[in-house]
């Protein structure tokens, strides 16, 4: 259940408009021409009727005075009211802009546990929806009832001069109104904030299934997929009915508060017109602030709607700008030595996902620098998270993991992972050419860098071979491309990147073993002076490493060189041989 909006999203709404204060000054500037034109107007009116009513020499004059000052007067506020409108959008859309990047460069600094719990299409909804729907709230409805509240209260000022009585008549109906829209306000900010959930749900939704369209053709499941969007699609529609039924009464609240207002005036106003107590010409003037006085009312509900739906997307957006990283820098960090050797000691690491599941357990393992320590286990048994805790994605549950002797969890991790490279099992390209995934490992590095890499990795050929080389489109998560080609690109960034860590998670299980061992001679050369870690399943890949670690259910039971326990009874001695037999 959310909690309920307050002053402290609103507040850091403002703390992001304030950059833009120039252009604020410039919106109040107009919005006080505004509120002093509107003032006048109906004052003029008031003048004519005077004019009329004494028939005096020169009202023919005075009328035509009267006239060219409404005309400057409504001249005037349509200038500025286009000023406000032109200036408002300016300081709307820059906030959003600025709010929307907040938001991106906050999602780079929270853990993969927050993402790995989250639909990447509802995460996409935060940072360009929800901010976009701040637009309308700060453009139209901010500066719309800022404009309405000031001129309000000149209004009754007005008003209170021209009949104390009348105004108080005036003011009888507004207080219901206001708690009829409180009421009914407290009610829809929860629907749209509920609104939002869906939209966001149904969003991942289709996220998801655009991603994984392949699995859903092979196993013919596009009825079943197709119901489960409509009934999300149609659950959607009943919120957005619901919501909008609420702010329903909005409308109607207002109206038949100016209605009994105007009665009520002219009701009393003329009696008291009739026996000489109020001028003619106040009574008009009053009738007609009646309906500006208003307008502060009319204002919300013109944008209640927009204004709902934004301040339930400030609300999710501040939800997640409010939500701290698992994994963050220390307050005072270490700084990282350099040259950097490599060292990595793990001493007693436990880790858990969730506290009844272990995934590591007291494992205690020392890397030397330049050292290849080979990770296997079977499926489940801690590799990836191994280097995922090594790579800090994650902090151990207990014990340390030191570099060089200091714990990770003191080192900034901008320098811990500019000092180390990773291929991950799931490899991810960018939509974007294979020379810009290439380079996503080292940005400023030059073609003969980024053509080494590749011939390294193995991938140097193949690219060629494409009609645009290194300019083809690998499309989103490198669609267009073979398991074994991503594979290779994913290898030739993190060469590239040229990290004195270099951490590899069955880097190689997509490619032949040819084309293996091809890029095996190369790592060879290239993995001298680096500490590597490589996790992997074919015997081939693992024997070429300094030692082998072996886990099982999360705990180390094997740890040496590939002669020392092959020879040794347990797993690696059983895996040993029975790969050696399906080959």
């Amino acid at each position: 259940m959310t909690a309920p909006f307050g002053f402290g999203d609103m507040h850091r709404l403002i703390t992001f408009m304030l950059p833009y204060k120039g252009t604020m000054a410039v919106v109040a500037l107009a919005i006080l021409a505004v509120t002093a034109t509107g003032l006048l107007a109906p004052w003029m009116v008031r003048e004519i009727v005077l004019v009329i009513e004494t028939g005096a020499d020169g009202a023919i004059a005075h009328l035509t005075l009267i006239a060219a000052l409404l005309i400057i007067i409504y001249v005037g506020r349509s200038t500025a009211e286009a000023a406000v409108f032109h200036y408002s959008h300016v300081v709307a859309f820059n906030t959003c802009r600025d709010l929307r990047d907040a938001v991106y460069a906050h999602l780079q600094r929270l853990s993969p546990s927050w993402f790995a719990a989250r639909k990447s299409g509802d995460i996409t909804k935060r940072v360009i929806d929800d901010t976009l729907k701040l637009e309308p709230v700060i453009a139209d409805a901010v500066y719309g009832f800022v404009v309405s509240m000031i001129l309000s209260l000149g209004i009754l000022i007005i008003l209170f001069n021209l009949s104390p009585l009348l105004t108080f008549l005036a003011l009888i109906p507004l207080p219901f109104s206001l708690a009829i829209m409180a009421y009914v306000g407290r009610k829809a900010i929860p629907s749209f904030d509920n609104e939002a959930d869906r939209e966001g749900q149904l969003a991942a939704l289709v996220q998801d299934h655009v991603s994984g369209i392949r699995e859903i053709q092979i196993f013919n499941q596009e009825a079943q997929t197709r119901q489960r969007f409509q009934r999300k699609s149609d659950f959607l529609a009943r919120r957005q009915i619901r919501s909008r039924t609420l702010i329903a009464p909005f409308d109607p609240a207002v109206e038949g508060a100016i209605g009994v207002s105007t009665a009520l005036v002219v009701l009393v106003g003329g009696r008291m017109a009739l026996a000489g107590q109020i001028a003619v010409a106040d009574l008009v003037a009053f009738i007609l602030y009646i309906v500006t006085l208003y307008q502060p009312l009319f204002t919300v509900v013109q944008a209640t709607e927009a204004v709902q739906r934004g301040l339930s997307g400030l609300k999710r957006v501040n939800d997640l700008l409010d939500t701290q990283p698992d994994v963050a820098d220390p307050v005072t960090p270490t700084a990282l030595p350099l040259p950097l050797q490599g060292k990595i000691a793990l001493k007693d690491v436990s880790f858990a996902y969730r506290t009844d599941m272990p995934v590591l357990q007291d494992v205690s393992l020392t890397i030397q620098p330049g050292e290849t320590l080979a990770v296997i286990g079977a499926t489940g048994a801690g590799k990836s998270t191994l280097a995922h805790l090594i790579a800090r994605f994650y902090d151990v549950t207990e014990g340390k993991i030191t570099l060089d002797g200091i714990d990770l969890r003191d080192l900034r991790l901008a320098d811990l992972r500019g000092a180390t490279s990773m291929v991950l099992q799931d490899v991810f390209l960018f939509n974007g050419t294979i020379r810009e995934n290439i380079r996503f490992g080292r940005q400023n590095a030059d073609e003969d860098a980024v053509m080494a890499a590749a011939k390294a990795a193995g991938a140097h050929a193949f690219i060629t071979d494409l009609p645009k080389g290194y300019e083809t489109l690998v499309g989103e998560r490198g669609i267009r491309l073979s398991g074994g080609q991503k594979q290779r690109i994913s290898i030739a960034r993190a060469l590239l990147k040229n990290a004195p860590i270099l951490i590899l998670d069955e880097a190689t299980s997509a490619v032949d073993t040819e084309t293996e061992a091809a890029i095996q001679d190369n790592l060879d050369q290239l993995l001298a002076g680096r500490t590597a870690i490589v996790i992997a399943h074919r015997l081939s890949t693992i024997r070429r490493a300094d030692r082998i670690a072996v886990l099982e259910n999360g705990r180390l039971i094997q740890l040496g060189a590939h002669d020392q326990i092959a020879h040794e009874a347990g797993v690696y001695a059983r895996l040993l041989q029975a790969q050696e037999s399906a080959a």
